[in-house]
């Protein structure tokens, strides 16, 4: 009986954790952004630089890396 109670109570603490999200405007942020905006707060002309660069090596590692979308039934 205990051992049940404590499943589900671990199942309803993650399915809680699961529900919670993060504010709208923190999830509509990049990779790129919310790091320039961590690593140079105070620096506007390093963060767009900062951005930039990362931003180009995304596209480098995507072209490299992406093969498409294949889907397996």
């Amino acid at each position: 009986m205990r051992k049940m109670i404590f499943l589900a109570a671990a199942a309803s603490l993650i399915l809680a954790g699961a529900m919670t999200t993060a504010p709208m405007s923190a999830q509509a942020r990049s990779g790129c952004d919310a790091r320039a905006d961590a690593l140079y707060p105070h620096n506007k002309h390093a963060r767009k630089a900062y951005k930039n660069r990362c931003r180009a090596d995304y596209r480098g590692w995507k072209k490299r890396h992406d093969k498409g979308i294949w889907i397996i039934l």
